[in-house]
């Protein structure tokens, strides 16, 4: 090999590392190649009901009415079940609603009651379940709570007492006061 073909082979090799490094850099920085539809940064302690009050919109206890269908929404492929209200903690979704439910996640069953934490979606009227939360499903509102993860709840409180106190004992997770 002559001392030309080893500068060009030594400038190749040069070239093929910064054009590596380049696109590497790239690739982490450019948030449309990096994040997925399903993935999801999740600021507060989705076993706090407290965190979890605080983040959502509305929570509320309801009645699977039936599934209706599914859509796209926001990038998340999710399945959408109608709701009936049975008793509103925080907002106030009215009678019966569309709630979206993350496809990947267990099915909602029909005929099932469960306190819902959800997040509106932007120029919809359906109500979306927080990401990386699940319903929480109950018999009776007034059946002892079952409490589990990092809450100060007090033990021996109803299901409807327990989401009471953890919306007014919510915890603002977006406050860096």
């Amino acid at each position: 090999m002559t001392s030309l073909q080893r500068r060009f082979a030594l400038a190749a090799a040069g070239l093929a590392v910064v054009a590596g490094t380049s696109w590497s850099v790239y690739r982490t920085t450019d948030t449309a190649a990096t994040a997925s539809a399903g993935e999801a940064v999740t600021l507060y302690d989705v076993r706090d009901a407290r965190q979890v009050a605080g983040t959502a919109d509305d929570v509320f206890a309801g009645t699977v009415v039936g599934r209706a269908g599914q859509r796209d929404i926001v990038g998340i492929p999710s399945d959408l079940y109608e709701v009936r209200v049975e008793r509103s903690f925080k907002g106030g979704p009215p009678g019966t609603v569309t709630v979206s439910h993350e496809q990947g996640a267990p099915p909602l069953t029909t005929g099932r009651a469960y306190v819902f934490a959800t997040g509106r979606v932007p120029d919809e009227r359906t109500h979306a379940v927080l990401l990386e939360t699940a319903p929480a499903p109950y018999t009776s509102l007034t059946a002892p709570a079952r409490v589990h993860g990092p809450s100060s709840d007090p033990a021996g409180r109803t299901v409807a007492e327990h989401w009471a106190w953890a919306v007014d004992h919510e915890t603002d997770v977006t406050d860096n006061g």
